[in-house]
């Protein structure tokens, strides 16, 4: 495979996460939010634990333990991922969503005391912009408490991220990514089943949308990655990886025939500036093994 070829799976991949926007948002449409979350962790973790055991990758102590952190982490940030979807549109989730690789730097900066370059500096204040210009997209200030729990998803998962560098630090990375799986579907259980009911009719379109959600943006997206990252750099990959909202956005556009402003689009194109100047700031470029985790996730 060419580099050119990768960075084109890489855009693949960027546009598969996007349709993962649409297929939870058409789930919410039959399914609660909690129980959308315990059908895409509980499938995904079957698929992993799958992966796990005909690859033959056993499961340490640690693993457990680095992995169940990560886990439960991702199952907050998905939570609150999809109850911003539930509240907000899907455009507008899935840009400030995105705003997390802006806040990783800041997050290293708290833990391991390392500054913030000015061009990261100047990314967090091109993203604050951006998200003033959604915000403000009627005409008058309106940040609703959807897109709170929007910004609270990228916060978490921020926090996952930087997780996963310390579960994945000498250890199998199929190994971690069946335990926080796990963890996850573990911990959605509990209030899917005592805080809502799953319907009495499922339509086709709803399973095909978890499906899509399970196997496709859950699993056959990060395996991908995978694949494409061995032929190409990590600049490359993760600018095309972070088109991701800027799919949503079209996907949301096209196929749920929701209205951009043009300072709505102002707005995305702002916060999509401001994550290609974190990713090109040269301070928090994630190592291989970083990446992979990612991958893995």
């Amino acid at each position: 495979m060419s580099k050119q070829q990768a960075n084109l799976v890489c855009l693949l991949v960027a546009a598969i996460w996007g349709g993962g926007f649409i297929a939870t948002d058409a789930a919410l449409r039959t399914f609660d939010p909690f129980t959308v979350l315990m059908i895409r962790f509980l499938g995904a973790s079957i698929v992993s634990i799958i992966v796990c055991l005909v690859s033959r990758v056993k499961i340490s102590r640690e693993a457990l333990f680095r992995g169940s952190i990560s886990g439960v982490l991702m199952y907050l940030a998905f939570a609150f991922q999809t109850f911003g979807l539930f509240l907000t549109n899907t455009g507008q989730n899935a840009f400030l969503t995105a705003v997390n690789v802006v806040l990783v730097p800041y997050i290293v900066w708290l833990l391991w005391k390392k500054k913030p370059s000015n061009r990261q500096l100047a990314a967090s204040v091109v993203c604050l912009a951006g998200i003033a210009c959604l915000s403000l997209s009627k005409g008058y200030f309106s940040f609703s408490f959807g897109d709170s729990l929007s910004l609270a998803c990228a916060f978490i998962f921020a926090c996952h991220i930087i997780s996963l560098e310390y579960a994945t630090e000498n250890l199998n990375s199929i190994a971690i990514n069946a335990v926080q799986m796990s963890v996850a579907a573990i911990l959605s259980i509990p209030l899917a089943l005592s805080l809502e009911t799953i319907p009495q009719t499922i339509t086709a379109h709803a399973y095909m949308s978890c499906a899509y959600m399970i196997v496709v943006a859950t699993f056959l997206a990060f395996q991908l990655q995978t694949l494409a990252q061995k032929y190409t750099d990590a600049s490359s990959a993760s600018v095309l990886l972070c088109t991701e909202s800027l799919f949503a956005n079209v996907f949301g556009f096209l196929l749920l025939h929701e209205e951009k402003s043009p300072i709505m689009v102002l707005g995305g194109l702002l916060i999509f500036v401001s994550i290609i100047l974190t990713e090109y700031s040269g301070q928090f470029i994630l190592s291989k093994s970083q990446k992979d985790s990612r991958i893995d996730e």
